[in-house]
């Protein structure tokens, strides 16, 4: 295949923060008296925000406002994306190599206060063409719409683009929108069906090699 993209995830690929995620969580959830299992949270991984935490109310049969938890987790998380997550192991060289090579872009399910946060400590913007934010969409993943919207505004044939991504919402979407996916695993995915993917790397760096391979 031609690739005239490349199209990022941001957490659990670009910053290792997925493990901290979960943390940040527990004590969400702890606050509102709900007690949820470290494997049941891996079952929302790249899931909008809005509709894993409504989710997790209907499910431990909880009476909670959901608009509330969803503001006292964004406290939470703000000060994670400030303090907390580091980026991914070769994250800027890769990020510069491919650069040079194709138009990139991102889509993330994490909200655009809290990715900003991150992409600006990191310099990490201008690295990117498009950015689509869980709140720009209507369907988040693992719903095509977030891929679409970025390839559209690369203007691109979603066919022609690759995608990196660590959670198996991530994978159907962008499968379902035509993409080719390259999956991140790392300790906080390991137990995860990669079956979706098109290819599974455990370093970034191995991304430009890979990419050389494909197209």
């Amino acid at each position: 295949m031609k690739i005239n993209a490349i199209i990022w995830d941001l957490d659990g690929v670009l910053i290792d923060s997925e493990p901290y995620h979960m943390d940040a969580e527990i004590e969400t959830f702890t606050q509102f008296g709900i007690r949820v299992p470290r494997s049941i949270l891996k079952e929302y991984f790249g899931i909008k925000l809005e509709n894993y935490f409504t989710d997790i109310v209907k499910r431990f049969k909880k009476k909670i406002p959901v608009e509330e938890m969803i503001r006292t987790h964004n406290e939470t998380l703000k000060r994670y994306y400030s303090e907390v997550f580091q980026l991914t192991s070769h994250a800027l060289d890769v990020l510069g190599q491919l650069q040079l090579q194709y138009p990139m872009g991102m889509a993330t399910s994490r909200e655009k206060e809290l990715a900003n946060i991150v992409l600006k400590r990191f310099s990490l913007f201008p690295y990117f063409t498009s950015i689509i934010y869980g709140d720009d969409v209507e369907n988040g993943k693992p719903h095509p719409e977030p891929f679409i919207k970025v390839s559209s505004q690369l203007k691109v044939n979603p066919k022609s683009a690759v995608v990196i991504e660590d959670a198996v919402s991530g994978f159907i979407a962008a499968k379902k929108a035509g993409m080719f996916v390259i999956a991140r695993k790392a300790e906080h995915n390991r137990d995860m069906d990669f079956s979706q993917a098109d290819y599974v790397v455990e370093e970034l760096r191995e991304i430009p090699l890979m990419l050389k391979k494909i197209g």
